[in-house]
């Protein structure tokens, strides 16, 4: 029999019809929000991270993960760590140690640093000693270098020894020197000289360097060439010709304050007597190592006179070259 309230009740298909005014039924339960919360919490951050910080749990805690405080960063901390220092400090040491030993083997290939060591090893005594010996050396008597084991002796041991300490301090000085004499002259600008101007100024040193470097380079190369020209066999080593050439260094010096004490006339007057000096020093000094017999004066006689030719030549050369290099410092 059909039932009107039955069919304002149901639909055709048998559903109950929600009544007009009042709350609709919910046939199913709503799990879409939900399923998309978990979703996201598994998949972005929730439950893993994938190493990304949760920035959903609060924001203070965002923050803190994010990193906002520089203090919470992780990268400084590594480091306050004693383990991870350490091995930093010793990572360091390896690689400075492995750069050090290249270096040395990239020396080594040209100049010995056993050698560069030995032209160094010098006391205080020694210097006083040497600067003695080049400005007075007429009272010098034994001229030969004292060996240990076919190895010369340290110049802290032995007078005669060569060096490189003075001829380095010597070039330096003179450099300064050089500046001050400079310094303390005046030259004429224009044609009346309204106004003398001083002669120095910052690029003087430099020329003054480099004038020193090329002329000794010049003068060792020229040495070189002589010995080579003339097939002369000597036990003289390069960095021996760089320390026999530098010492005139010393001798320009004096000379050159001797000028600014007394003008030109002092200054040529002790220039001549430095010259002379070094003259006698190179001569005896540089005949035990050309000689090769002992240093002794029959051994030119014996049908070599190449090597006594060749003597005058490098002791002779050297007052020349103090005049050259001092000449135009003195007013």
């Amino acid at each position: 029999m059909y039932d009107p309230q039955y069919q304002q009740q149901y639909d055709i298909y048998g559903q109950p019809v929600p009544q007009q005014g009042g709350p609709q039924p919910q046939l199913f339960e709503d799990t879409s929000g939900q399923a998309y919360n978990n979703y996201g919490n598994q998949g972005y951050g929730g439950g893993v991270d994938y190493g990304y910080p949760n920035t959903r749990q609060g924001g203070q805690q965002g923050q803190q993960a994010y990193g906002a405080y520089p203090g919470n960063m992780p990268g400084p901390q590594i480091f306050q760590d004693p383990m991870v220092a350490n091995m930093a400090m010793q990572y360091g040491q390896s690689l400075a140690s492995q750069g050090r030993e290249y270096m040395d083997k990239k020396i080594e290939k040209y100049v010995s640093t056993s050698q560069i060591k030995y032209y160094f090893a010098v006391d205080t005594h020694y210097v006083m000693k040497k600067l003695q010996l080049l400005l007075f050396p007429y009272t010098h008597t034994d001229w030969s270098v004292r060996y240990e084991q076919d190895t010369p002796v340290q110049p802290r041991h032995e007078v005669n020894a060569p060096d490189l300490y003075i001829p380095l301090m010597a070039v330096v000085t003179y450099i300064l020197v050089a500046g001050l004499c400079l310094g303390l002259q005046k030259s004429c600008v224009t044609g009346d000289c309204p106004e003398l101007l001083h002669r120095f100024s910052p690029d003087v040193l430099g020329m003054q360097a480099s004038s020193a470097l090329v002329w000794l380079v010049l003068e060792i190369f020229i040495i070189l060439a002589t010995l080579y020209v003339t097939a002369i066999q000597t036990h003289i080593k390069t960095l021996d010709l760089l320390a026999f050439s530098s010492y005139k260094y010393v001798g320009m010096i004096v000379s050159l304050l001797a000028g600014l004490v007394m003008d030109s006339l002092g200054y040529y007057g002790v220039l001549a007597y430095c010259s002379l000096s070094l003259v006698v020093f190179m001569f005896r000094t540089l005949r035990w190592q050309v000689q090769g017999s002992g240093g002794t004066m029959e051994a030119y006689s014996v049908g070599n006179k190449r090597r006594l030719y060749l003597l005058l030549f490098m002791s002779g050369l050297q007052p020349l070259m103090m005049w050259w290099l001092t000449h135009h410092l003195v007013a």
